[in-house]
């Protein structure tokens, strides 16, 4: 993951299959993870 200019992210995916690589606007990608983080149960360690 990497900032793409102000307003952007990216993300490479590596798989055997290939690699994918998707951009995301950085506020609509912080706002996913926060909600996913806080819907997640914690993972016992």
């Amino acid at each position: 993951m990497w900032p793409c200019g102000r307003v952007q992210a990216v993300i490479e995916f590596h798989t055997a299959q290939g690699v994918s690589v998707v951009q995301f606007e950085t506020k609509t990608l912080a706002r996913f993870l926060r909600r996913t983080h806080a819907a997640a149960e914690p993972v016992p360690r």
